[in-house]
């Protein structure tokens, strides 16, 4: 029993200094600023003070350097996703994965409440009846609805189905507010996600655009006329973060290139100011093809207010969207039929919302979402005031 406890003694010894053999090379490893696989600025580990030490913000820095400029992290995430694999577990930090290096997020019936599903929907349908505007839903389905091939045998998942019937119970009898029917979205058998990212490819994007254009008397063209280009071959979405094992897992990311000639402003601010303001003359932003971040592509990312003006129109259409960031490579195949669209991102917006609707007079309204994103969304009372 002596010798048990003294091998255990030693196996402790053995560990604690292989913990400060790796603190130690840390800190003397050259610092890094960002992690690409994560997508953050990192923690750096602190110069000593002994100001810092007696008001105890050096040990907290140094806590925090300490985790995040660890050597050990990455190979220790990346063995720990290996072990899953190995023992036939494909979640993982909120993510499903399967050997073949396909991503989904890990979306469920749990992650929403029947009760703010019900209040959303009928703040759109008193925002419809406030401003007298026609509000469509087009909820996107996520990744895992529409490609449910993609999930692991037996994988909970969320019945997007059963809440869109939610939804449309309470819209129901309300004229002025539509749910868009996704059929194209989910009877293609053409990728229409992205391997390593929740949000859909280009190809989605354009389904989703086809299937409300259509429901809502526009023509559409084939795809082959916006002629797509790809920008980028390497791209490792959000969830390739979650689960960073397969590295040759990579996604393309197309971009539609024959579009009209378009000025758009953005309005935006982190904390939902709108006191920057830009202009450019495009919907992509090139340079994020150079960074970790390439969904962002596609108008710049997130801000809290974007209006694109289409200049081959002289008249038309005016389109008003309440929209998460799948909206963003959505536009391109949009602008097409309309003369203005004004974009409204509630996590960067602070302003009255019906103030934008009298000032731009559009013709309709749409709000589109991530299906399980508009369930979560505790915003939408704003579009009241």
């Amino acid at each position: 029993m002596k010798k048990k406890k003294t091998n255990n003694l030693f196996y402790i010894i053995i560990f604690i200094q292989g913990l400060i053999f790796a603190g130690l090379f840390s800190m003397a490893h050259p610092q890094k600023a960002f992690s690409g696989l994560e997508n953050r600025t990192l923690a750096k580990i602190p110069s000593f003070s002994v100001k810092k030490v007696l008001d105890g913000s050096y040990q907290d820095q140094m806590e925090k350097g300490l985790k995040d400029q660890s050597v050990l992290k990455t190979p220790a995430v990346r063995l720990a996703v290996f072990f899953d694999l190995a023992t036939a577990h494909y979640d993982k930090n909120g993510t499903y994965f399967s050997p073949d290096g396909v991503y989904v997020k890990k979306e469920t019936d749990d992650d929403y409440t029947d009760q703010r599903l019900s209040l959303n929907a009928r703040i759109i349908t008193r925002f419809a009846d406030q401003t007298g505007q026609h509000a469509d839903l087009c909820l996107i389905p996520p990744k895992g609805a529409a490609e449910p091939d993609e999930l692991p045998s037996y994988a909970p998942y969320l019945d997007d189905l059963k809440l869109r019937e939610k939804i449309f119970k309470d819209i129901n009898g309300n004229e002025k507010v539509g749910l868009i029917p996704m059929e194209n979205l989910l009877a293609s058998d053409r990728e229409r996600y992205f391997r390593t990212d929740h949000h859909y490819n280009t190809y989605g994007a354009y389904l989703s655009v086809k299937d409300y254009l259509t429901r809502t008397g526009f023509p559409t063209a084939s795809i082959d006329r916006y002629v797509l280009s790809t920008v980028g071959e390497d791209f490792h979405g959000t969830l390739f973060r979650k689960a960073p094992l397969f590295e040759d897992s990579y996604d393309h990311v197309t971009i539609p290139s024959n579009l009209p000639d378009v000025k758009v402003k953005y309005s935006y601010g982190g904390d939902g100011r709108l006191d920057q303001e830009s202009e450019t003359d495009s919907l992509y932003e090139a340079g994020y093809m150079f960074t970790e971040d390439k969904y962002s592509v596609y108008m710049g990312g997130n801000h809290g207010l974007a209006v694109i003006e289409n200049q081959k129109k002289k008249e038309g259409p005016v389109l008003f969207m309440v929209k998460d960031s799948f909206a963003n490579s959505a536009v391109p195949y949009l602008i097409r039929s309309y003369k203005r669209i004004v974009m409204v991102d509630l996590r960067y917006f602070s302003g009255s919302v019906q103030d934008l609707v009298k000032k731009y007079d559009p013709d309709r309204t749409v709000i589109w979402y991530e299906s399980l994103d508009f369930a979560q969304e505790s915003r939408f009372p704003v579009l009241l005031r």
